[in-house]
């Protein structure tokens, strides 16, 4: 009697941990999209990003005192400009409203000429000083120094469509610093409707 009831509970178990692997083979996902991020792990991504638009064809090194990156697209105008007030602001204009979807929070009137520049070290950097370029004085960065020579440094803005499975369909635009012939770092990330 033993002998059959243990010859009963191991085919029970056989059969039970078969079952349990054909199981997980059908639940692998197929139909998502897995990605792997900058720490080399993977993810399952439920957003799709499609490039709509990209600014260009000229991108600039440097934005001075008013002046200001350009994108347009559908009634659309988005522009970030470096503001006489030290800020540097990204906008979305359209049908005479403006509306502001990042900011770099250095609002300053003490100094004057503000300048953004994309620096052969890495790194986007505003500059503002009192009149004399010798005196320049940081007040903010992006952080992104690395530790080789960045050839052509640059920034440019890409207006992307945002879907997925659990969000509404939108817009995402991106404000990145490219060099070396190569899109770098993405400094502005904004999602909006």
């Amino acid at each position: 009697m033993k002998t059959k009831l243990i010859t009963f509970l191991s085919l029970s178990m056989l059969l039970a941990s078969c079952a349990q692997d054909e199981t997980r083979d059908e639940v692998m996902p197929t139909a998502k999209q897995v990605t792997v991020n900058e720490n080399n792990t993977s993810r399952i991504s439920f957003t799709k990003i499609e490039l709509i638009k990209e600014s260009g064809p000229f991108h600039p090194e440097a934005l001075n005192t008013e002046e200001s990156l350009k994108l347009e697209h559908n009634g659309s105008v988005y522009r970030l400009i470096m503001q006489w007030d030290n800020n540097l602001v990204l906008y979305r204009e359209r049908q005479g409203h403006k509306t502001v979807l990042w900011h770099s929070n250095t609002h300053r009137t003490d100094v004057v000429s503000p300048r953004l520049v994309a620096q052969t070290d890495g790194n986007l950097v505003i500059y503002s000083s009192n009149s004399i370029p010798a005196n320049s004085i940081p007040i903010w960065s992006a952080d992104t120094t690395v530790n080789y020579h960045v050839n052509s440094p640059h920034i440019k803005m890409q207006l992307c469509s945002r879907t997925g499975t659990f969000i509404p369909s939108g817009y995402r635009i991106k404000v990145i610093l490219g060099g070396n012939n190569e899109e770098r770092k993405e400094i502005i990330v904004e999602d909006f409707y």
